[in-house]
Protein backbone atom coordinates (compact mmCIF):
# COMPACT_ATOMS: atom_id res chain seq x y z
CA UNK A 1 0.00 0.00 0.00
CA UNK A 2 1.33 3.42 -0.90
CA UNK A 3 1.73 6.11 1.71
CA UNK A 4 -0.99 8.76 1.65
CA UNK A 5 0.96 11.39 3.57
CA UNK A 6 0.56 14.42 3.21
CA UNK A 7 -2.78 13.73 1.50
CA UNK A 8 -6.11 13.65 3.29
CA UNK A 9 -9.08 11.69 1.96
CA UNK A 10 -12.34 13.49 1.18
CA UNK A 11 -15.42 11.46 0.34
CA UNK A 12 -18.45 13.25 -1.18
CA UNK A 13 -20.52 11.92 1.73
CA UNK A 14 -18.60 14.24 4.08
CA UNK A 15 -20.29 17.21 2.37
CA UNK A 16 -23.77 15.77 1.69
CA UNK A 17 -26.57 17.80 3.31
CA UNK A 18 -29.06 14.92 3.23
CA UNK A 19 -26.81 12.76 5.42
CA UNK A 20 -26.68 12.83 9.20
CA UNK A 21 -23.43 12.89 11.13
CA UNK A 22 -23.80 9.17 11.86
CA UNK A 23 -24.25 8.50 8.12
CA UNK A 24 -20.93 10.19 7.35
CA UNK A 25 -21.46 13.96 7.07
CA UNK A 26 -18.49 15.80 8.58
CA UNK A 27 -19.67 19.40 8.16
CA UNK A 28 -22.18 21.44 10.16
CA UNK A 29 -25.59 21.64 8.44
CA UNK A 30 -25.07 25.30 7.46
CA UNK A 31 -22.03 24.32 5.33
CA UNK A 32 -23.37 21.00 3.97
CA UNK A 33 -24.22 20.82 0.26
CA UNK A 34 -27.04 19.12 -1.67
CA UNK A 35 -26.09 16.74 -4.46
CA UNK A 36 -22.33 17.16 -4.32
CA UNK A 37 -20.12 15.72 -7.06
CA UNK A 38 -16.47 14.70 -7.12
CA UNK A 39 -15.90 17.33 -9.84
CA UNK A 40 -17.17 20.11 -7.56
CA UNK A 41 -14.79 19.01 -4.79
CA UNK A 42 -11.86 18.85 -7.23
CA UNK A 43 -12.64 22.27 -8.76
CA UNK A 44 -12.96 23.93 -5.34
CA UNK A 45 -9.71 22.36 -4.08
CA UNK A 46 -7.93 23.47 -7.29
CA UNK A 47 -9.20 27.03 -6.85
CA UNK A 48 -7.88 27.04 -3.28
CA UNK A 49 -4.46 25.93 -4.54
CA UNK A 50 -4.42 22.37 -3.23
CA UNK A 51 -2.79 19.48 -5.09
CA UNK A 52 -5.56 16.98 -5.90
CA UNK A 53 -5.82 13.33 -6.96
CA UNK A 54 -9.07 11.54 -7.82
CA UNK A 55 -9.82 7.89 -7.18
CA UNK A 56 -13.20 7.54 -8.90
CA UNK A 57 -13.46 3.74 -8.76
CA UNK A 58 -13.65 3.47 -4.96
CA UNK A 59 -16.68 2.98 -2.70
CA UNK A 60 -17.39 4.73 0.58
CA UNK A 61 -17.19 1.98 3.24
CA UNK A 62 -20.56 2.84 4.80
CA UNK A 63 -22.17 2.68 1.34
CA UNK A 64 -20.22 -0.22 -0.16
CA UNK A 65 -22.92 -0.92 -2.76
CA UNK A 66 -22.48 2.47 -4.49
CA UNK A 67 -19.37 3.71 -6.31
CA UNK A 68 -18.88 7.33 -5.29
CA UNK A 69 -15.14 7.81 -5.59
CA UNK A 70 -12.96 9.95 -3.36
CA UNK A 71 -10.60 12.89 -3.60
CA UNK A 72 -7.10 13.02 -2.14
CA UNK A 73 -6.02 16.54 -1.21
CA UNK A 74 -2.53 17.64 -0.21
CA UNK A 75 -3.49 19.52 2.94
CA UNK A 76 -0.07 21.16 3.35
CA UNK A 77 -0.16 20.36 7.08
CA UNK A 78 -3.65 21.77 7.71
CA UNK A 79 -6.23 19.90 9.72
CA UNK A 80 -8.78 17.87 7.80
CA UNK A 81 -11.74 19.72 9.36
CA UNK A 82 -10.32 23.09 8.29
CA UNK A 83 -9.74 21.89 4.71
CA UNK A 84 -13.27 20.44 4.56
CA UNK A 85 -14.78 23.77 5.62
CA UNK A 86 -12.66 25.77 3.14
CA UNK A 87 -13.67 23.52 0.25
CA UNK A 88 -17.35 23.55 1.28
CA UNK A 89 -17.37 27.36 1.42
CA UNK A 90 -15.76 27.55 -2.04
CA UNK A 91 -18.33 25.12 -3.51
CA UNK A 92 -21.19 27.11 -1.97
CA UNK A 93 -19.78 30.33 -3.50
CA UNK A 94 -19.68 28.75 -6.95
CA UNK A 95 -23.18 27.24 -6.59
CA UNK A 96 -24.61 30.56 -5.37
CA UNK A 97 -23.12 32.34 -8.41
CA UNK A 98 -24.50 29.77 -10.83
CA UNK A 99 -27.95 29.88 -9.17
CA UNK A 100 -28.08 33.66 -9.52
CA UNK A 101 -27.30 33.45 -13.24
CA UNK A 102 -29.77 30.63 -13.91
Amino acid sequence: MRSRKPFIILWPQYFEAKKTRSEGRRLPENLAIDKITIEEIVNAADKLGYEVQVESHLKYPREWWETSGRVLVNAKGKKKSKVLKEIAKEIRKVKDRSNRHA
